[in-house]
């Protein structure tokens, strides 16, 4: 088994903020088995991709005692749960800040829908 380091260790800092999530994977992507170090992207509920793109802010997989998930096993991962969430261009975290409330709805995204998400805290820059 491979194990996760954590971007809190690799980055020094915090994650920029925290969702509650529900994997829900689109048709097209069915077979995807969903794992700690996954790097799917995330859309804003309401945008369109094609207009407002997909943001590059990676999940970070919690446990049930908030504790980052060390196992990598692909499908590993709980079904619904928590997760740190990092934007992953410095440059993009002021917007992402701006733009980011508690309840902002959104989506995991990597050739299709992955998981819905709901943000839960928002920490600060």
């Amino acid at each position: 088994m491979e194990t996760y380091q954590p971007y809190e260790e690799r980055a020094e800092r915090l994650p920029d903020f925290i969702v509650k999530y529900e994997i829900d994977l689109a048709d097209e992507i069915k077979n995807a088995k969903p794992g700690q170090g996954m790097r799917v992207d995330f859309l804003y509920q309401g945008d369109d991709p094609q207009v407002e793109g997909i943001h590059m802010i990676w999940p970070e997989i919690l446990d049930i005692d908030g504790k980052v998930i060390t196992d990598m096993t692909p499908g590993s991962i709980p079904r619904r749960g928590f997760a740190n969430m990092w934007v992953v261009d410095p440059e993009r975290r002021e917007y992402h800040h701006t733009r980011l409330r508690v309840g902002s709805e959104g989506t995991w995204w990597c050739g299709g829908r992955v998981a819905y998400v709901t943000v839960v805290q928002i920490n600060p820059l």
